[in-house]
């Protein structure tokens, strides 16, 4: 493990000492999680890691294998593993790979939630791979420090369990209409009562549920199907041309009998976007003709929401409300390898990184107070937004240090921005609780960015000589590199 890798793990606050006099009352079944790796340490930190985490009242066991082979050998004996934490480069460099070609398709495994990670970035998957191989995950072992994979375990436990129990359900109302239906053929006499039971069972379940028979007819809906799709029970036949659209999403199905999934949004009855995972299954008749096809739809609108708040939280200065020194560098390997940032993608090829220094900093903290400071980076990212256009990207690298991302822009407008922005500094006045104001200035370092051509390290690199050299100038200037 590298020196890195150490300094990520070493966060003292999330590894304090079990307290000695914790409950001994017996504890509910641990989670499983499959580590395979062929570095010991790896399965150690892991395991430390997790140490002290629980979800939903069960804490998280390690299931240990320390190569591919013996990871097959630990999948073809339990069946209870809802995740695996998976090294990319083992005892072959695409190991890993292969392993999770074995999960999917020899195993048939779909529920398994897979976390790729590794030590060597440039090994990385080319995303066809991703999603070929229906990774769910994948990070680079630097950025595992224990909450991040917390996260990413917790995400993979709630899919997995999701996937199961719609499974298991959809399972159990096929097993019921199939059972139904055969009762009915051979008893006509009680052919309407066993109709009412199969309706009433379907219309009591909380979920979405339909059936469309052979020719393609939704002959069956129930109460919550309708309440999603509809304001009024009376417009079934709207509520059917809405799901039929929903059918429309991306699917993965690999034969004709198999049970296909895959995520759709609808407006439901209140004018709310409501995100569902749908899950269908194709229906077979004895004689083995189409019977027809039953669907269920479960709600993850707040799964999806709670997604997306853990990722902002994981790309925003809590501060400044601005991209973090991360992200903002992510953005910036996105810009360099032609790749769409934010809502713009690359076009011409020109584009300008500037980096700006609020002027004696220390002097507004130790002077005026921490708030004073904070209020100066926060007043400081308001008139810079005022300035930069909806495709232009902020990010605080650290303390009064910012980075400005500017795709489609050439050196003279780039210079032309960074001006605007000094001047509109050198304007503000920020008020203090006692009715004074204070006044700041910035230092502005400018580069050309050529993307393919330039790495993260280079531009940086140019944009700090620049920021220095306009420091050194006598700050409050803008220098360009």
């Amino acid at each position: 493990m590298s020196n890195r890798d150490e300094e990520l793990f070493a966060d003292e606050s999330l590894f304090a000492a079990a307290d000695k006099d914790r409950s001994m009352a017996p504890q509910a079944e641990p989670w499983p999680v499959l580590v395979v790796d062929d570095d010991e340490q790896v399965h150690a930190m892991t395991r430390l890691l997790l140490n002290d985490f629980e979800f939903e009242g069960r804490r998280f066991a390690i299931v240990s294998a320390f190569s591919a082979v013996e990871a097959r050998a630990i999948l073809a004996e339990r069946s209870d593993l809802p995740v695996v934490v998976l090294d990319v480069v083992m005892e072959t460099h695409d190991a890993g790979l292969r392993l999770v070609h074995h999960i999917r398709r020899d195993l048939g495994n779909r529920h398994i939630r897979i976390i790729l990670r590794t030590g060597q970035p440039g090994q990385a998957p080319e995303r066809e791979i991703i999603v070929t191989y229906d990774i769910n995950d994948y990070k680079s072992k630097a950025e595992l420090t224990a909450q991040k994979l917390f996260t990413s375990v917790i995400s993979a436990v709630r899919g997995w369990r999701d996937l199961v129990t719609i499974e298991t359900l959809n399972q159990s109302l096929e097993r019921r209409v199939a059972e139904r239906t055969a009762e009915l053929e051979r008893q006509t006499a009680l052919a309407d009562e066993q109709r009412r039971f199969i309706e009433n069972l379907v219309e009591l379940m909380p979920s979405p549920v339909w059936y469309k028979d052979a020719a393609g007819r939704y002959a069956l809906c129930n109460r919550a199907f309708r309440e999603l799709f509809s304001d009024n029970a009376q417009q079934t036949e709207r509520a059917i041309g809405k799901a039929r659209r929903m059918e429309t999403g991306q699917v993965e199905q690999t034969t004709e009998t198999d049970a296909f999934s895959f995520e759709a949004s609808v407006v439901g009855p209140g004018g709310d976007t409501r995100e569902l995972l749908v899950v269908k299954q194709p229906l077979t008749a004895s004689d083995g003709s189409d019977a027809g096809l039953i669907g269920i739809a479960a709600d993850i609108t707040e799964r999806r929401r709670m997604e997306r708040e853990l990722h902002r939280l994981a790309t925003t200065d809590p501060l400044s409300g601005v991209h973090n020194r991360r992200h903002i560098l992510d953005l910036l390997e996105q810009l360099l390898t032609g790749q769409e940032v934010g809502n713009s993608r690359q076009e011409t090829g020109s584009a300008c990184l500037i980096m700006l220094d609020i002027d004696h900093f220390k002097r507004i903290n130790d002077g005026l107070g921490h708030a004073a400071g904070d209020d100066a980076i926060r007043k400081t990212v308001d008139v810079i937004r005022g300035h930069l256009r909806v495709s232009d990207q902020l990010g605080r690298i650290g303390g009064e240090e910012f980075a400005i991302l500017l795709p489609e822009t050439s050196r003279g407008a780039g210079i032309a921005i960074a001006e605007r922005l000094r001047g509109g500094l050198a304007a503000l006045a920020i008020p203090l609780s006692d009715g004074r104001h204070f006044q700041l200035t910035a230092s502005f370092g400018l580069t050309e960015i050529r993307p393919l051509e330039d790495t993260v390290e280079t531009v940086l690199g140019r944009a700090d000589q620049a920021l220095y050299r306009a420091k050194a100038g006598g700050r409050n200037r803008v220098e360009l590199n």
